[in-house]
């Protein structure tokens, strides 16, 4: 009943920030300069390169409300190309500022610098962003935070609102990790998971323990924690003793409020939760603890940090009585996800579309793990091989980034051929058996490279995509783009030539790619 009574109120809510937003006005312009940059961290004894964004780990937070504009200045300080992602975002009409690198434009060069300017609209929560070259992501990033109009939330109004952001510390430097992985190697791991960029007191230099992350409470008032998973492979449970969680939100809109004593978050996902500082005055331990499949699948270390949730007049050794932890499932439980990832159900809204009934067209996707041949072998050894490289595939095509222009440049100029084709299977190709190779004599599904692509028509099958038109003669894009310059190597850290504009054309169809 009391949770049927907070949808009841969250939805109405909802309607009147509908309508609020409806007699609204024009959102701000929010700027930010963020200037991408090499430093120095000492963790677990040993001094290690980073990178980040305006020498802060995790990166800046950008706040911004429904309906603002977003325009971002990134200079990049780096000795190799960089895109920044804007997870989540909903780029509408604004393709060519999501920052995925190669796809939708060519990486800024060394010493360049590129302005990424977008809308945000009926999108609020939390979402993140992150370099989209790979490895980088692990420490260039930071929560990206949408208020709704009016401050009017769809839930009791939280006193203040704490990111959370669950990473993982990286001793190898991460453009040698890109290269490794790159390579087919993935036998490498973090050392240590992350709250907010501490280690937390698990972890210890020589007996000393590393910092944790400290939350500052008072009994009483609710917290509206904004927990984001930027691990480069981990699902994490998050949980804090003593205390319960209410989850209102995930990656960008409301859901259905439901309890939960623990939260699960897979890599990429943001979820938001009001937590009620309700418990005796006193220090109690929050804890992030990865999870794995348990064995025959391979199993990497377990990885846990552990920060402090400290009550306002409480004292500093917490009366000398021990700090209470959560009690955390076993690392290869992974049931504690598929039980709270069941319950995420989005909460009604007035502008939102109903599902269509009709169907124009029926895609079928299989994703998959495997392997192919290195260079143009057509057999070799399967398993962990130095013959092979591991790729992931969908429908057992796995994307191949190219290394001399954008895909999305392309599109737009008309010049795709050779650099993609538009016929990704809609459905997974028969079983196949590949001869020859000593390990290789079950039948198996024939992986490839490539750069495929599927093209929806714009309103359903029998119609062509559709131009907006111009308020002048003038066609409705800017100057003809700069193309990247060729990249030899298989590698994203090469510099690009000069910087590209990506024509704004609205063409209100787009293209579907497959990442490997």
């Amino acid at each position: 009943m009391e949770k049927l009574s907070m949808a009841a109120t969250m939805f109405c809510a909802v309607v009147l920030a509908a309508l609020a937003a409806a007699a609204g006005g024009e959102g701000a312009v929010v700027e930010h300069t963020s200037i991408v940059h090499e430093m120095n961290q000492t963790h677990l004894c040993n001094t290690t390169k980073i990178y980040v964004v305006n020498g802060q780990l995790p990166g800046p937070t950008i706040d911004i409300t429904d309906g603002d504009t977003v325009v971002v200045h990134v200079v990049n300080r780096l000795p190799h190309g960089l895109t920044i992602h804007w997870h989540g975002v909903r780029q509408m009409r604004s393709c060519w500022s999501d920052g995925a690198g190669f796809v939708t434009e060519c990486p800024i060069p060394p010493g360049g610098e590129h302005v990424y300017r977008f809308n945000v609209t009926g999108q609020v929560g939390t979402l993140w962003w992150h370099a989209h070259v790979t490895c980088l992501r692990a420490t260039v990033a930071g929560a990206f935070i949408i208020r709704p109009k009016g401050g009017r939330y769809p839930f009791p109004t939280p006193a203040k609102d704490v990111p959370i952001i669950i990473g993982e510390w990286w001793e190898l430097d991460l453009v040698e990790l890109d290269r490794r992985m790159h390579d087919g190697n993935f036998d490498d791991n973090p050392l240590s998971a992350t709250i907010n960029g501490k280690l937390g007191d698990l972890s210890n230099c020589s007996g000393k323990p590393e910092e944790s992350f400290v939350l500052d409470v008072v009994r009483g008032d609710t917290y509206l924690l904004r927990i984001v998973n930027t691990a480069l492979f981990s699902e994490y449970y998050f949980k804090v003793a003593g205390h319960t969680f209410t989850v209102v939100g995930a990656d960008g809109y409301y859901l259905t409020p439901y309890k939960t004593n623990m939260v699960t978050v897979a890599p990429g996902e943001a979820i938001d939760v009001l937590m009620a500082a309700d418990a005796p005055p006193a220090h109690y331990h929050m804890v992030a603890l990865a999870n794995q499949p348990p064995e025959p699948d391979p199993q990497i270390p377990g990885f846990m940090s552990r920060g402090l949730v400290r009550y306002a007049g409480s004292s500093h050794n917490n009366n000398g009585l021990p700090v209470p932890t959560p009690l955390m499932p076993s690392q290869h439980n992974t049931m504690p996800s598929y039980y709270f990832h069941s319950n995420l159900t989005g909460l009604a809204h007035p502008d939102r579309h109903r599902v269509p009934m009709h169907v124009d067209e029926r895609l079928f996707f299989t994703l998959g793990l495997g392997s192919i041949c290195r260079g143009t072998n057509k057999t070799c050894e399967r398993g962990r091989s130095p013959q092979t490289i591991v790729v992931a595939t969908m429908n057992n095509v796995s994307f191949r980034h190219p290394t001399n222009a954008s895909l999305l440049e392309r599109y737009y100029d008309g010049r795709t051929s050779g650099l993609y084709t538009e016929d990704l299977p809609t459905i997974r190709r028969t079983r196949t058996t590949t001869p020859t190779a000593p390990s290789s004599r079950r039948g198996r599904w024939r992986r490839r490279w490539s750069r495929r692509s599927r093209r929806p028509s714009y309103g359903g099958s029998g119609t062509t995509p559709r131009w907006r038109s111009c308020s002048s003669a003038r066609r409705c894009c800017r100057a003809t783009p700069t193309p990247c310059t060729s990249m030899a190597t298989t590698s994203w850290f090469s510099p690009r030539g000069s910087a590209t504009t990506i024509p704004r054309r609205t063409r209100r169809s787009s293209i579907t790619t497959t990442r490997g």
